[in-house]
């Protein structure tokens, strides 16, 4: 079974390097997806390491996304899909 997972555009860009380096200096030409798998292999085995890098990374809630999750702007109607679309549609 396989689940999908969204990655930031640089770590992706990052990772696609690092699979080309692999194939350039090393002769190993393995898929983002067996890339991934060995990387989380690798963090379960050195949860110290990852904990450590965790807790160095600032708080969610700290987090605009977050802030405004806690705290939505409210428009004055009840139902904003009319706004929705007039926001992308114009209408």
């Amino acid at each position: 079974m396989t689940t999908t997972i969204k990655i930031e555009d640089d770590k992706k860009e990052k990772l696609d390097k690092f699979l080309a380096s692999l194939l350039l200096k090393e002769g190993m030409k393995i898929t983002l997806q067996e890339a991934v798998g060995l990387m989380v292999d690798y963090a379960l085995e050195n949860q110290e390491e990852i904990i450590k890098r965790l807790k160095d990374m600032p708080p969610l809630e700290d987090d605009q996304a977050w802030k405004s999750l806690e705290n939505p702007m409210h428009w004055g109607i009840k139902d904003s899909s009319k706004r929705i679309d007039e926001f992308l549609y114009g209408r």
